[in-house]
């Protein structure tokens, strides 16, 4: 089913004149998740995202479906247990998406914890998973472990293990998550900001929303909000609370955040030509860093610090960019000398909303999520990771339910996201959505190489075919967009027409890698993706301009900002 900007108006109309039984707001991973869960069980759902889907954090994480080693230090058994059972389903029923991904993990003279109890450690940590899913972790000696990974500095290394967790490409889960809504019955709508709630009778019954594409202002007519907006929660609740003061026997409000700034930094997989994803312990402050083998780069990160400035636009500063070169430098050795902030070549970073914990760090604050219901009409979802985000979604739905009359709420039928693809894993071949399978076909069908139909594969799964069509339609389509990277004219014109991606930001950093692959690079073909984008749009030539222009922007804005200058003496 197409959703693109062709059906944008269309999907307007539809927000405008449906009475919803759920407005969802928020288009990150958890949004996306409630709304098609809550959209296959036969409720009529409406979604909005004042900016683009996943455009905050869920775009900018770790790219990891994992249980969080460090968090069974901590003792979160619980949270554990849950995330790798959702890390077993999202390689069930997303394939192309979550793949297993092998780590090391080396232990030192000045490691917190000997092999001994890591072997322990990770030894539960495959039970909680009922050894199934991934491969099981091993135990390695010092040579074995540097035979596996070279890079490793070998003084004071002592030995470490092997395990599997997972890696995803998040915006692009979004996106699947979005589609299967849209699939469903949803209507779910990017550039379309919720001003303030509507309240009848001293009830929530909808919200005022803006176009903020077309200025237009309207009423959505809904039984109940969902709110998930991640790190805007507690702007959220403020919005909430002057349309609905608390009074008497208002239900508990929802509990306040402590934002995490995390930032990634991506450098030259010439650089750091790694084997597999490596667990560092920064030599620093003690923290866990990863550094993973990542398309055509090596990604570095992730840092954990409070926050306290805008949420829309967090950067790499210098002082974030230093400390994971640094980290790396103290594990690994890179080829051609030292790891440099100028060997950077793209950064994110992103907002975690932790739920405020007294006393407690936000590196050691327990990433559980919180759903606070208002019996007037609002469920608030707070917290939460993004490799559980698809039980956190079936929870709030869950939630909700209450909030609908009972004719509505006893229709619905049970939570099927347990089992049912994402779109591209929905037609992959049987018995077991051999992503190997579909790689090799199309290498068959379409005389690609390995690698290319391997990113396709990937990337799309079983739409592959149809991306790959659009690159044979489009004129030029089969060309590379730059020319040692794989993504091509074609395929960005189905990304348009098929995923509602409305700018070049939408286009190269979220629908694709583009952006954190190529860096400033993406400054030289600026233009000509301008020129493209605006066709496929159907908008006039001078829209060329602007649409360049914004991607310029957004590249100069997350280059690493440049230290501080010295005082003078």
């Amino acid at each position: 089913m197409a959703f693109s900007i062709h059906q944008r108006e269309d999907l307007l109309r539809k927000l405008a004149a449906t009475p919803f039984d759920l407005l969802v707001v928020g288009g990150g991973i958890t949004g996306a998740g409630i709304a098609r869960d809550a959209a296959l069980r036969g409720l009529r759902v409406a979604l909005v995202e004042r900016g683009d889907f996943a455009v905050g954090t869920s775009s900018r994480s770790t790219k990891l479906i994992h249980g969080g080693l460090r968090y069974l230090e901590m003792g979160d058994v619980g949270l554990v247990f849950e995330a790798v059972r959702e890390r077993q389903r999202l390689l069930r029923i997303a394939p192309h998406l979550a793949r297993p991904q092998s780590f090391v993990l080396p232990v030192n003279e000045s490691s917190k914890h000997g092999v001994f109890l890591l072997d322990v450690g990770l030894t539960l940590y495959d039970a909680l998973a009922s050894f199934a899913g991934v491969m099981r972790h091993r135990a390695l000696r010092k040579k074995p472990l540097m035979r596996m990974e070279p890079l490793l500095h070998g003084k004071g290394l002592q030995g470490g293990a092997r395990y599997f967790d997972a890696t995803t490409d998040d915006a692009r889960l979004v996106l699947a998550n979005v589609r299967g809504a849209h699939e469903a019955g949803a209507v779910p709508l990017s550039r379309v900001e919720v001003v303030a709630p509507i309240v009848q009778d001293g009830r929530c019954v909808g919200a005022r929303v803006r176009d903020l594409r077309g200025s237009a202002t309207f009423d959505v007519r809904a039984l109940c909000i969902v709110a998930a907006v991640g790190p805007w929660s507690d702007e959220w609740m403020a919005l909430w609370r002057s349309a609905l003061p608390d009074t008497t026997d208002a239900p508990a409000a929802a509990p306040p955040l402590t934002p995490s700034k995390g930032v990634h930094v991506v450098v030259p997989r010439s650089r750091l030509p790694l084997n597999h994803a490596v667990t560092m312990t920064s030599h620093l402050d003690g923290r866990v860093v990863f550094a993973l083998p990542w398309s055509h780069a090596t990604v570095l990160g992730t840092t954990d610090t409070t926050y306290d400035g805008a949420l829309d636009e967090p950067v790499c500063t210098w002082a974030d960019a230093e400390y994971l070169v640094q980290t790396a430098n103290g594990c690994l050795h890179a080829v051609g000398g030292p790891l440099q902030v100028a060997d950077v070549v793209s950064t994110w970073a992103g907002i975690r909303p932790l739920v405020a914990q007294a006393g407690a760090s936000s590196y050691k604050t327990s990433r559980e999520h919180v759903i606070t219901v208002d019996p007037r009409g609002l469920v608030a979802v707070a917290g939460g990771k993004l490799t559980t985000y698809r039980v956190m979604a079936q929870q709030a739905v869950d939630a909700a339910l209450p909030l609908l009359p009972g004719a509505t709420a006893h229709a619905v039928t049970p939570c099927a996201t347990a089992e049912l693809p994402l779109p591209g894993a929905d037609r992959l071949p049987t018995p077991n959505r051999s992503i190997e399978v579909l790689t090799a076909a199309l290498q068959a069908n379409h005389g690609l190489d390995a690698a290319s139909a391997e990113h396709f594969a990937r990337r799309y799964g079983s739409d592959a075919e149809s991306v790959l069509a659009a690159c044979a339609d489009e004129p030029e389509g089969g060309d590379c967009v730059l020319p040692d990277l794989p993504y091509r004219w074609g395929e960005l014109a189905w990304l348009v027409r098929e995923e509602m991606a409305l700018d070049l930001v939408d286009l190269t950093v979220r629908r694709t890698q583009l952006y954190y692959v190529a860096g400033d690079r993406l400054l030289a073909v600026a233009q000509d993706l301008g020129r493209r984008m605006a066709r496929w749009c159907g908008d006039p030539p001078e829209a060329a301009r602007i649409l360049a222009a914004g991607l310029v922007a957004y590249v100069v804005a997350h280059r690493v900002q440049s230290p501080p200058e010295p005082h003078a003496a």
